[in-house]
């Protein structure tokens, strides 16, 4: 949880989660508007090449004992305990029909239906089933199949010749002719009287559990890790907006236009069309969006997350933090793992950026994780009184 609170927080070419479009080339780390149709190929970062002071960009203020309020809304009440259960299961059940009088399938109408369906004069698997109710123009069904309902009566049976698509799951199915004999048995339309009750029967029948009592249970496990998340979250930015108050910052300008302009190549490159400009992406997606307002738009909030990382950076210098490599490797391990990356290379290329310059930048945050973690640590909070 800590570790993608901050992976948001410290901004690079890793942040930020505007989408754009179209290849930036930079002079000197800097921002270049310039474009061409061709993908970027340098994997760098041209921030990693902006050197500066971090003593003269930073005055950190009293960071060892900070005092914040938070509202106290972290405990899980039997009310929320009720209603999130009722609705997840509701969600999940099927709606409670009853029969109409209408004659006639019509565009819109839940229709109760038993049908078969051939390939070649034989039944295939999946295609068979009784007393389903399909709406018609949901598109739940292969085309041709729900519009071959329109006009059909109630007691009828109508064959649909048709073809799956192509792209049809099933390797048997995909691109085939088959034939589907449907039998209307019914019109029916959701029951206003009928209301979902959360019974035993229900949850043994639709879930790993037995009883409501269980099941309840299981949802009060999920809430309490939820808001204990969400309490670690509020607390950590809390403090951060706190050292934004308490500490000077003096932002280098020409390490933030680098880092704007590494973010502009990183994303470009991972999700224009070959030969898109920027210009064009935004006149397609964003209502004509002007480059310069686009761009202005991701300095701004870099700005905030890189005074964020500078400030913490200030820290890790002042308290003689040094990287815990044993730590930081179990930790990519763990990335590698849980996210299924081929390796660490590539754990370290998942952004755009070279496997060394990727590398040094995850070290850097990891150390300034460290640095948050003890702020907090240290910093006297207090629950149940609304934040001032």
């Amino acid at each position: 949880m800590k570790r993608k609170i901050m992976m948001i927080l410290l901004a690079a070419v890793i942040t930020v989660s505007a989408a754009a479009c179209g290849d930036e080339k930079q002079e000197n780390g800097g921002a270049s508007q310039s474009q061409t149709d061709e993908k970027n190929t340098d994997t760098g970062a041209e921030a990693d090449k902006i050197s500066y002071d971090i003593d003269k960009c930073v005055k950190l203020g009293d960071y060892s004992n900070i005092k914040i309020s938070l509202s106290d809304n972290y405990k899980v009440t039997k009310k929320e305990i009720d209603e999130y259960a009722l609705s997840a299961a509701e969600s999940n059940a099927q709606p409670v029909y009853r029969d109409t009088d209408k004659k006639k399938v019509e565009d819109g109408d839940v229709v109760n239906i038993d049908y078969e369906g051939k390939k070649d004069g034989v039944a295939f698997a999946g295609g068979t089933s009784s007393g389903y109710n399909l709406t018609i123009g949901s598109n739940n069904f292969i085309d041709g199949f729900e519009e071959g309902l329109v006009g059909a009566k109630v007691g009828e049976t109508v064959e649909l010749n048709l073809t799956f698509p192509e792209s049809y799951p099933s390797q048997d199915l995909a691109g085939e002719d088959v034939v589907f004999t449907v039998k209307v048995n019914k019109i029916v339309e959701p029951d206003p009287d009928k209301k979902f009750e959360l019974t035993d029967e229900y949850i043994a029948q639709n879930t790993e559990f037995k009883t409501v009592e269980e099941y309840k249970e299981n949802v009060k496990s999920y809430l309490e890790s939820s808001k204990k998340s969400n309490k670690e979250r509020d607390t950590r930015q809390a403090v951060i907006d706190k050292l934004l108050e308490i500490c000077e910052v003096s932002m280098p300008e020409d390490l933030l236009d680098a880092r704007v302009s590494d973010y502009v190549i990183q994303y470009s490159n991972n999700n224009c069309k070959e030969g898109q400009s920027l210009k064009d992406f935004l006149a397609q997606t964003y209502n004509g969006m002007s480059e310069e307002d686009f761009r202005e738009d991701i300095k701004n909030e870099m700005e905030g997350n890189l005074q964020t990382e500078l400030i913490l950076e200030a820290i890790v210098k002042k308290e003689n933090m040094e990287l815990d490599e044993e730590a930081f490797r179990k930790f990519v391990e763990e990335q590698v793992s849980t996210y299924g990356y081929e390796s660490e290379e590539d754990f370290y290329k998942s952004n755009g950026v070279s496997a060394e310059a990727g590398e040094a930048y995850e070290k850097k945050v990891y150390v300034c994780n460290r640095a948050l973690d003890m702020v907090v640590e240290n910093a006297s909070v207090k629950y149940g009184t609304a934040p001032k």
